[in-house]
């Protein structure tokens, strides 16, 4: 039995679409246990990225079965699909001796995801800011700052990554670009110096939060609650639908005050406080016979 842990992430964090990422200590467990039968679903995102470096190694997947501990929000903005590629990539490596790089790991799973921005956090842990160039992926990694911690609230109903995508326009105004550069950079300075005065201002963004929003109820009378309770900064994370807002380390009545106005929102949403998490994808037990 081979068990792997990988945290939940969100990306974009505000203005940084499709490059800047985040992990947080939410916590996913999965398990691949040997098996003489087949496992029953072929179309399951961890089996086919656990079986992408079978292939690329030239080996045959064994009959394996996988179980699963889910506390990530699935379908909510907070990289669960990119845990499940990252799990089942590290697996895969494992189990067919396949020794590639966490690197190689990244690119494949970058691959199977379309996208680094969640990816990179889930197998490295901390802050990232990733790109794709050609097919190599470029990224730098930062501890997260120890100063903040992070409110998550999200509804019960799903958002699926690619309805997201769809209201998103096919071009920009330069003026909406500059905004979004400018401020994506201010925001990378901030979660590096740790310096919340400057998220303030950084965590604004005209790319996707405008077409996005409309598909969370009630994301501006969140977004102005987070923002009268003294948060950093609060920005929809992922393609949605949850929110979080960044909040100073030693802040204390946001939970209480916050919980209570989310009763009034439709959707039943929840929260919870969290910290970031500098662990990236990792293995937590292996008695596999490799």
């Amino acid at each position: 039995m081979l068990e792997i842990s990988v945290k939940a992430t969100t990306a974009n964090l505000g203005p940084g679409f499709d490059c800047l990422g985040l992990a947080l200590d939410i916590e996913n467990k999965v398990r691949f246990i040997e098996s003489d039968m087949d496992f029953f679903d072929k179309n399951n995102m961890i089996y086919q990225a656990a079986k992408r470096i079978f292939d690329l190694s030239g080996k045959t997947m064994p009959p394996i079965k996988i179980e699963q501990e889910i506390n990530i929000p699935i379908c909510r903005g907070l990289g669960s699909s990119a845990a499940c590629i990252a799990a089942g990539c590290m697996a895969g490596n494992i189990l067919s001796g396949a020794k590639m790089s966490l690197d190689e790991l990244i690119e494949i799973g970058t691959e199977i995801e379309g996208h680094p921005d969640n990816i990179v956090p889930a197998f490295l842990g901390g802050f990232t800011v990733s790109i794709r160039e050609g097919k190599k992926v470029v990224y730098f990694r930062k501890e997260a700052h120890k100063g903040f911690k992070y409110a998550v609230m999200y509804p019960e109903y799903t958002l699926p990554t690619v309805e997201a995508r769809k209201v998103l326009p096919k071009e920009i105004s330069l003026a909406d670009g500059v905004f979004n550069i400018s401020r994506a950079s201010l925001f990378t300075a901030a979660m590096i110096t740790g310096d919340g005065e400057l998220l303030k201002y950084a965590c604004k963004d005209k790319l996707h939060q405008p077409y996005r929003k409309n598909l969370v109820p009630g994301f501006d009378e969140i977004i102005d609650k987070t923002q009268s309770l003294d948060a950093l900064a609060s920005f929809l994370s992922g393609a949605g639908p949850t929110i979080i807002a960044i909040l100073p380390m030693d802040e204390k009545d946001f939970e209480a005050d916050m919980e209570e106005h989310l009763k009034n929102i439709k959707g039943n949403w929840a929260l919870k406080i969290v910290e970031a998490s500098n662990e990236g994808v990792k293995v937590t037990k292996n008695n596999s016979r490799v």
